[in-house]
């Protein structure tokens, strides 16, 4: 059955994209609820530090980057990381700091390592995500997308994804979302490589442009996935 993996499978990807907009989006109040609410572990991944290099070096002055969660999991900032290397980073860094290799520390070093562990998954939640992974570079760069700016899209797009949009309302059957879905797939994986190429080459408005590009075609995607998921309940 088609519905229950797919969907179960963009549950992560959704909610992590959620959090990362409203993190963006509000970062001072983000800031403030996780402190109230006593979750400094993921407000460490909220701290900014200095950490610009190849186009970041186009940056405003004075500008301070996001956390890099390259960093945290000891991969290059590159958009080609491949899921097997993330994989295995992962996993290693997981087994050093799992708490019984570390039952006799003092508890102000378990909580540490604890805090650690967050920073870890939080940093593989991002990366292992091709649209955060993006949204992230884009950031490390000094130039994140404010995701209220409609200038990055062309009016062509805009308009297809509006046809689709009605498309996905008007379907009834999973077999008037397939072609959907698998045209969707399709500019996703051709977005993914001219993504590698413009990280790759500093190429920084396309980097930009195909982001927000493919923000609109990942929507399309929870769409298809939202319909699915209201005829099985």
């Amino acid at each position: 059955n088609f519905e229950v993996p797919f969907f179960a499978g963009r549950f992560l990807s959704t909610m992590m994209n959620g959090m990362h907009r409203i993190i963006t989006k509000f970062p001072t109040a983000a800031a403030s609820y996780l402190r109230q609410h006593n979750f400094p572990n993921i407000l460490h991944g909220l701290q900014n530090r200095r950490n610009c290099s190849g186009a970041a070096a186009s940056c405003a002055d004075g500008h301070v980057a996001a956390h890099d969660h390259f960093d945290t999991l000891g991969v290059d900032r590159d958009f080609s990381v491949s899921s097997a290397e993330l994989k295995t980073k992962y996993k290693n860094l997981m087994k050093e700091l799992h708490p019984d290799k570390h039952a006799s520390l003092s508890e102000a070093e378990k909580s540490r390592k604890s805090s650690l562990a967050t920073d870890v998954t939080l940093a593989y939640s991002i990366i292992e995500d091709p649209l955060l992974r993006a949204l992230h570079l884009l950031e490390l760069w000094g130039v994140p997308i404010d995701e209220t700016d409609k200038s990055l899209i062309d009016n062509n797009l805009l308009m297809e994804i509006m046809e689709i949009r009605e498309e996905i309302a008007d379907a009834s059957t999973y077999a008037e979302l397939k072609p959907l879905l698998e045209e969707c797939h399709t500019k996703q994986t051709e977005m993914y490589e001219q993504l590698a190429d413009a990280f790759q080459n500093d190429k920084v408005d396309n980097a930009r442009y195909l982001t927000a590009k493919l923000q609109y075609w990942n929507r399309i995607e929870e769409k298809i996935a939202e319909k699915i998921s209201s005829w099985t309940r």
